[in-house]
């Protein structure tokens, strides 16, 4: 049961209210300035009995969002809360025992007709946060096991090609010699635009040849930590970017820190990067469909498979926990990998096969067969 305690401040005295989880561990909640308005809120707090797997599909969640504050980046945490409050608030007060796997799929049904991407989300948060009560066994079984995966429609994606690649960074060297090498860095390296952002001139080891990627700077704020704990990570680097970026940071004041910052030592804006660079430097190059600064690295995983460099280099470099997702997700079956792959299987007839497709010159010429005669008569 939940309680109210006084507590005293500089503003005088105050109520909090001090409660258990379903843990069994102590909490405080609020300040409230006279004891009335605490009672208010005390039966939020009070937890149900949970001997008989009482427990509400609110609290699930709840407890869920408790842990996904330690773990998850902050952009992906508003989101899940954003879809839970629209879709799943109406169950709130719903007991567990009287839920069931087909509420849960008519639920992730009717999230789908809205859209299918939101519905995948949802699904995946609510399975986690089901299997993480039934991990502590609040919950005897995961309902949301049982729901089918929604399926999404294939995304419009655009990478570029090896010769757009070279297009852009000829015609950004031209016209933003600034972004040179931040865009050569992006396209040469496959990093997420927020890792790259948050690059120090001390992430950078020439020696070792690497970038050490270890935090990322997203919605206007520094992450001391990646996005997960497979993108903290040593990004190699070639003989070519390794002297564009010798140079750049020539170019850079001792006593800024950053290894691209804005013309004031800041942190650079991604929306004026994208709005002042990238989508006037597309329109140069005379690309008019939407490229995304994110797609480049879908173009760097075209690129590195298309000249048969390990799918675990390229998963390393991108900062993935699982192949899959390099395969699944960011690649592409472009036209460097066609041209590249038809070439080489028929380099592979050609030495083969020649032989036995081809007719030596010396003995070109028509010849008369002769068949022996059949003796038996007819």
């Amino acid at each position: 049961m939940a309680g109210i305690s006084r507590k005293k401040t500089k503003n005088g005295i105050k109520y909090t209210i001090t409660y258990r989880d379903i843990f069994g561990k102590q909490h405080t909640s609020g300040l409230y300035d006279t004891i009335r308005e605490a009672k208010e809120k005390l039966s939020i707090f009070n937890k149900h009995n949970l001997q008989n797997k009482n427990i509400t599909i609110g609290e699930i969640f709840s407890l869920y969002f408790q842990r996904a504050e330690q773990n998850y980046a902050e952009n992906t945490l508003i989101n899940y809360k954003m879809y839970y409050a629209r879709y799943f608030k109406k169950f709130e007060n719903v007991k567990y025992i009287k839920f069931s796997s087909l509420a849960a799929q008519e639920l992730i049904s009717e999230i789908e007709k809205d859209s299918s991407y939101v519905a995948l989300i949802c699904f995946k948060f609510s399975k986690s946060a089901f299997n993480y009560a039934k991990k502590h066994d609040l919950i005897d079984n995961n309902y949301f096991e049982k729901v089918e995966r929604p399926k999404l429609p294939i995304a419009n994606i655009n990478h570029l090609d090896q010769s757009q690649l070279i297009q852009v960074l000829q015609t950004c060297k031209k016209n933003y010699p600034r972004y040179y090498a931040l865009l050569f860095t992006l396209i040469g390296t496959g990093l997420r635009i927020g890792e790259l952002l948050a690059l120090e001139k001390e992430d950078l080891n020439l020696v070792g040849r690497y970038i050490q990627i270890d935090k990322q700077y997203t919605n206007g704020k520094l992450k001391l930590k990646t996005k997960t704990d497979k993108s903290n990570r040593k990004v190699y680097l070639f003989n070519s970017l390794i002297d564009v970026l010798e140079e750049h940071i020539k170019t850079i004041p001792d006593e800024v820190k950053l290894l691209f910052p804005n013309s004031k030592g800041k942190y650079l804006h991604l929306p004026n990067l994208r709005r002042r660079v990238w989508e006037p430097l597309l329109k140069d190059c005379g690309i008019t469909y939407r490229v995304r600064i994110h797609d480049l690295r879908g173009s760097f995983t075209d690129l590195s498979l298309a000249e048969g460099l390990s799918i675990k280099f390229t998963q390393n470099q991108l900062g993935h926990a699982k192949s899959e997702t390099t395969l699944n997700v960011y690649a592409r079956n472009n036209i460097d990998m066609v041209n590249r792959a038809t070439e080489r299987i028929g380099n592979v007839f050609a030495r083969k096969c020649e032989n036995f497709v081809r007719m030596p010159k010396n003995e070109a010429k028509n010849k008369i067969i002769q068949f022996p005669q059949n003796r038996r008569s007819i």
